[in-house]
């Protein structure tokens, strides 16, 4: 317990340092460059100096919580910067904030101390061996970040609509957020309670969500993405082309994630090649079953 209460506090004063970092650098730059660059430079800032203090603590996982609190802060940082605070960007930041405590709360309950060590990591770690800490920074830090980043335009740009005529329709994009965040949220949980109590490791999941979808809390945070596009794109189509970060994150998850995970799980679960066979990779829909897909 002492041991996790200390990696905490590290965290904390690394993360307050970082927004910190970000600020200042936002501000003194902030009458120089298009406020879209100045904020990525900020975020590009923030995550190098997350990177350092892993490399300094000797953890890859110093950078988990940092995707998913950087939307967050930055559109607080935005609504700041443009004083726009008003019922129609209050709601994304409320939708969005539930997200971003969610996952930082699930970060925190799973944490036990700085010598945690995410799978991908060590993977990555053997494979990249002396190179590992620029796979670290480019590959586990700066790369998400940037997806992220992209992601969260549509809210950058919504934050500085200073004299636009609102409309109910922009909730839409939140609803979904909120939508997205609840399938996370009940995924995680039943996930948690199929954990508890399963039998030994190679089972694999068949109850709840997961019956029906490989990854229903990707699916989520998916959904999530798509929605933060679209309050800018309902509130003005002009915008359409900022999709473009729900869908990098959609390909991320299809060619990147999902499938490095379930091949890492293939090696201690020798049923899941069934249950890929009759269960949708994302979307919640009816299992096939396996005696049809075998005569096909």
């Amino acid at each position: 317990m002492k041991k996790k209460a200390v990696g905490l506090l590290v965290l904390l004063v690394v993360y307050l340092s970082a927004i910190a970092i970000g600020t200042t650098s936002f501000i003194l730059l902030k009458n120089y460059l298009y406020f879209l660059v100045n904020i990525l430079v900020a975020d590009v800032l923030a995550n190098i100096f997350v990177w350092l203090c892993g490399v300094i603590f000797k953890t890859a996982s110093m950078y988990d919580p940092y995707w998913s609190v950087q939307t967050m802060f930055f559109y607080i940082g935005m609504l700041i910067h443009f004083n726009n605070f008003n019922l129609f960007t209050i709601v994304p930041l409320v939708v969005i904030s539930l997200y971003s405590i969610r996952l930082t709360a699930n970060f925190i309950k799973g944490f036990h101390d700085l010598s945690y060590v995410d799978w991908r990591y060590k993977m990555l770690a053997k494979k990249s061996g002396k190179f590992f800490q620029l796979v670290n920074l480019f590959g586990i830090c700066m790369f998400p970040t940037l997806v992220v980043y992209l992601c969260s335009v549509p809210l950058f740009i919504y934050a500085s609509l200073l004299f636009e005529a609102y409309s109910y329709l922009d909730f839409i994009g939140s609803f979904i957020i909120l939508g997205g965040t609840i399938l996370e949220l009940i995924s995680d949980i039943q996930m948690k309670i199929f954990i508890k109590n399963r039998k030994d490791k190679g089972e694999v999941i068949n109850v709840g969500l997961w019956k029906y979808s490989r990854h229903p809390n990707y699916l989520g945070e998916i959904s999530i993405w798509f929605g933060a596009a679209l309050i800018l794109i309902i509130h003005n189509y002009l915008y359409w082309y900022w999709i473009i970060g729900a869908i990098v994150n959609l390909l991320m998850f299809l060619f990147i994630s999902i499938p490095m995970e379930e091949k890492h799980m293939l090696e201690y679960k020798p049923t899941l090649k069934d249950y890929i066979k009759t269960t949708s990779m994302l979307l919640i829909l009816p299992r096939r079953k396996l005696k049809e897909i075998e005569c096909e």
